[in-house]
């Protein structure tokens, strides 16, 4: 039970506990009674953030959706890439320059002498029987025999060489078609990893955008809180001020 001087002391602190009913409806009467309109505020920047995060989430999986779709379209050949240039690196250099090491010796007929040696016993076995197989006649025919024999064996084999140097360019000709391809097809896979590189970028640009106004919206609101609540107080303060002074006056 509160003593008579605590009774006392309430009864002129707030005689006939006028200050704090005085103070709440002159504070609605006047306006500085502010609790009502701060919640009503604090509520509506509540609803503010809940819409944000809500288009914060739908553009975020707008973002997912669009990395998946352009991983989908270049992902696969982007991949391949690397292994693409390191198969057409390879090929260039292996065979990338024309070169053929095949001469003419390469190509002459193996069993040439037997044939050369079968003409020289032809000449000579007639030179033998007209009984002139030393005569410098004889000797000419020999050497013409032989140098025209030499001469078309080495037609002969210069021909096989070249008709093996034709083949081995046309091979070598096939394979820089199949290089070129190679080129081409890793050209293709270089530009979807640049698509996909760059749809990378575009996606996490998004993002980072995102996070950072998804940081503004909540410091605005934030503040918006924190000047809600020192507009709360300073109404309030300013109403029990003014009762305050009122009631000392009154029984002054």
């Amino acid at each position: 039970m509160a003593s008579f001087g605590e009774n006392t002391g309430k009864f002129f602190a707030d005689p006939f506990g006028i200050l704090s009913s005085f103070s709440t409806g002159a504070g609605k009467v006047l306006g500085t009674d502010n609790n009502a309109a701060v919640d009503k505020a604090i509520g509506t920047l509540d609803d503010v953030q809940s819409m944000a995060d809500s288009v914060s989430a739908k553009n975020r999986g707008l973002y997912g959706d669009y990395y998946g779709k352009m991983d989908e379209m270049y992902g696969g050949n982007a991949s391949k890439y690397n292994d693409a240039v390191s198969r057409l690196a390879d090929a260039i250099e292996k065979y990338g320059d024309f070169e053929y090491s095949g001469n003419v010796e390469d190509f002459l007929d193996p069993v040439r002498n037997q044939r050369v040696a079968s003409a020289m016993s032809a000449i000579n076995n007639a030179s033998a029987s007209g009984g002139n197989r030393f005569s410098s006649n004889y000797l000419d025919k020999v050497a013409a025999k032989q140098q025209a024999l030499a001469s078309e064996e080495w037609r002969s084999a210069y021909d096989r060489m070249m008709q093996d140097r034709s083949q081995q360019m046309q091979e070598w000709q096939s394979r820089q078609n199949r290089i070129n391809n190679m080129g081409t097809i890793a050209g293709l896979y270089g530009n979807d990893r640049t698509q996909l590189s760059d749809a990378i970028g575009n996606y996490y640009s998004n993002l980072a955008n995102q996070n950072n106004a998804d940081l503004e919206v909540a410091s605005d609101i934030a503040q918006g809180k924190a000047n809600m609540d020192m507009n709360r107080k300073s109404g309030i303060g300013s109403v029990l001020g003014g009762v305050g002074n009122f009631v000392s006056s009154f029984f002054g």
